[in-house]
């Protein structure tokens, strides 16, 4: 049995009316903040005053988009930005080893090399790796090629 699959998923549903829930939470909370305030003081001016100092910012936040997302989705990322701790994600710094600590280590990656020859001394050349590693490389497909005509053979 086959069911549609949603191809929008990004895109928050319209529950009341042309309005998300959040734009509607938020647009609900500010007038009823207004309101309570008019309700109270009964002046026209108190009414004008909280509608540009509540009212124009809420709308702002329930209708305004910054790179497309809106602003109450970004509003949060802000606000953890600016007031978290800043951690430095990268750093390049040089690292100084002494002569002995490259002989060590040197050491140490030789014993893992699992090589049929051992290593040359003048092997530090990149000209002199590539060479030997271009080497080791067609005996491993001469190898290869020899086994496969030993499979299609038999």
């Amino acid at each position: 049995m086959q069911f549609p699959v949603p191809q929008f998923t990004d895109v928050e549903d319209k529950i009341i009316g042309p309005l998300t829930i959040k734009q509607f939470g938020i647009i609900f909370a500010a007038g009823t903040v207004i309101f309570l305030f008019y309700s109270a003081t009964k002046s026209m001016l108190v009414l004008v005053f909280l509608f540009i100092l509540i009212g124009v910012p809420a709308l702002g936040l329930a209708f305004g988009k910054i790179n497309g997302r809106p602003v109450y989705a970004t509003l949060p990322v802000i606000m953890k930005y600016l007031t978290g701790a800043k951690s430095l994600v990268f750093h390049k710094e040089m690292i100084k080893l002494s002569s002995r600590e490259v002989k060590l280590k040197n050491a140490e990656v030789g014993n893992e090399k699992q090589s049929d020859e051992p290593e040359e001394q003048g092997a530090t050349d990149p000209q002199a790796r590539l060479l030997k590693i271009n080497r080791l490389l067609e005996e491993q497909a001469a190898r290869a090629s020899k086994l496969t005509k030993q499979l299609h053979n038999s």
